[in-house]
């Protein structure tokens, strides 16, 4: 029973995660079914991520209203609509609404997920993580082989449909546990934010993470249309970069043990790798940069969680959701209105903020 109370998070976990990590390496294929520019395809991220800050920050507050089995069921529902009208749609506003149900699904879906691994007796965090990862890992490799068998991209969309209509199916029949009490007082609102934001390792922390969701997010989104796909398939780059991903996340106490200074040995790599990846367009240093990200969120997480006031904790985990989704908004749609106008600014917006990650880990002895 306790696997199982544990293997449903999961599930919900991998199965957003496909359809989030679907948006990459389709971005080539949306952009030559409406024959649009690299610039205007920067509108389908936007419409996912600001879907995405949107729900989040609207679960953070009002999850405890909702109680877990309708947030679960209400996010299962905008994504089937969503993944219904972009396999349907044969325009681009159609599909740019459909994307932006997806992303205003995952605020229901992560938070109701990650409420319901909490109320599990052994709780395990980094399977739950692990199963993100292997839905980043899976998506490349359904994408391939439903573009081999159909030559029709959207079809992904439809099995996407037909899977949360089986988790909507098991849900509505599932006895769930409700919010206790302490879980109801954990939502927030945009007050107490700033409230907080006044408390030093609060704000360092946030903004840490932001800045680092936002190149996270920035370089996989554009990674596919800057390599060379004649090195690497764009779809076996992306399964490559998120099994090393997930791969360093279950290693990041092993990592952190080894490397004194991990965030920025880390990020000094990776500005490395990101200008490597823009001048040469090989997809290696791409690839490369998975096992660099990957420990970077938990560990910064874990740091944040012993040195912020405990009275702020639950507030830090909501305002992190939907501050490290307006960050890769903001950072992903800038980078893919300059790829098409400048190159070496587009390659600015990365490599600045993730040399700020290394320069702000100074302004705290907890991270390093």
């Amino acid at each position: 029973m306790e696997e199982l109370s544990n293997l449903f998070p999961m599930i919900i976990i991998f199965s957003y995660s496909l359809v989030l990590n679907s948006m990459a390496p389709l971005l080539s294929s949306f952009r030559e079914l409406f024959h649009i520019s690299v610039g205007l395809s920067s509108l389908l991220p936007f419409f996912s991520l600001t879907g995405t800050v949107i729900s989040n920050i609207f679960v953070g507050i009002y999850l405890n209203k909702l109680g877990l089995k309708k947030a679960l069921m209400t996010g299962y529902l905008l994504t089937i609509l969503g993944s219904l009208i972009v396999t349907l749609s044969g325009s681009l506003p159609l599909s740019l609404a459909g994307i932006f149900l997806f992303g205003l699904s995952t605020g229901f879906g992560f938070t109701a997920s990650t409420t319901l691994l909490v109320q599990s007796k052994n709780p395990k965090f980094g399977l739950f993580h692990g199963a993100y990862g292997l839905g980043g890992i899976i998506a490349p490799l359904l994408i391939n082989f439903v573009q081999r068998k159909w030559q029709d991209f959207r079809i992904v969309y439809l099995i996407y449909s037909v899977l949360f209509i089986s988790l909507l199916t098991y849900t509505l029949l599932k006895k769930i546990e409700e919010l206790s009490a302490e879980q109801k007082r954990e939502s927030f609102s945009l007050s107490e934010i700033r409230q907080a934001f006044k408390i030093d390792s609060f704000r360092i922390f946030l903004l840490l993470l932001l800045l680092y969701s936002s190149a996270e997010i920035g370089v996989i989104t554009w990674a596919g249309t800057i390599s060379n796909s004649g090195v690497i398939s764009t779809y076996n780059a992306y399964m490559i970069f998120w099994a090393l991903f997930t791969l360093s996340r279950f290693a990041v106490e092993r990592l952190e043990k080894t490397f004194r200074y991990l965030l920025r040995t880390n990020t000094l790599l990776l500005v490395v790798s990101t200008v490597l990846l823009f001048t040469t367009k090989n997809p290696i240093y791409f690839i490369v940069s998975g096992f660099l990200f990957g420990p970077l969120f938990p560990y910064i997480q874990k740091h944040a969680l012993r040195n912020i006031p405990s009275d702020v904790v639950s507030l830090f985990n909501g305002a992190t959701y939907a501050f490290t989704s307006l960050g890769g908004n903001i950072a992903s749609t800038l980078i893919g209105v300059l790829i098409g106008k400048s190159f070496i600014f587009a390659l600015l917006v990365p490599v600045i903020i993730i040399f700020s990650i290394t320069l702000l880990s100074f302004k705290t002895k907890a991270v390093k």
